[in-house]
């Protein structure tokens, strides 16, 4: 089996995009394989494949900040996942465009069975980054106090 990733190969357009095959990554001990159903595609991977993001990643490089799947394999040591389970992974910015990725066990989100993995790619940095811009840079208290507030005022 093999493993198929997308890799920047030089800062540009989508033309410095390339499907890359490779032998299939085998998970190290306290790590866990995903088989890749759905992967975000967020602006910042668009900036860092133009090269303007800061701290771009110099190619090449695969770029992906998430990506959802069913767990195939575990390395040793593994306890909190099994194959078949659905999991998501969330990046620093790298490796989420691949059809198997492998990542620490403790990087992992198990994803309920009821969520659709497109659903689940969508709100991975897409929250974190609401949430980081609401509590880190609004200073944004307890959502009641916020809801009282507007209340009063509006």
């Amino acid at each position: 089996m093999k493993n198929m990733r997308i890799v920047v190969n030089g800062y540009g357009g989508a033309d410095v995009l390339e499907a890359v095959r490779e032998p299939l990554p085998a998970p190290g001990p306290g790590e866990v394989r995903v088989k890749v159903e759905s992967a975000g595609v967020a602006l910042a991977d668009i900036m860092r494949r133009e090269g303007v993001y800061p701290g771009s990643p110099i190619p090449p490089f695969t770029p992906g900040y998430d990506a959802v799947g069913i767990v195939d394999a575990v390395g040793e040591n593994v306890t909190r996942f099994v194959p078949g389970d659905m999991a998501a992974v969330l990046f620093n910015g790298v490796g989420g465009y691949s059809a198997y990725v492998c990542a620490r066990e403790e990087e992992l989100i198990r994803v309920p069975d009821r969520v659709d993995s497109a659903e689940a790619a969508a709100a991975l940095l897409n929250y974190v980054t609401a949430y980081q811009m609401l509590h880190r840079f609004a200073k944004l208290g307890r959502a009641s106090a916020f809801l009282s507030t507007a209340q009063a005022e509006g």
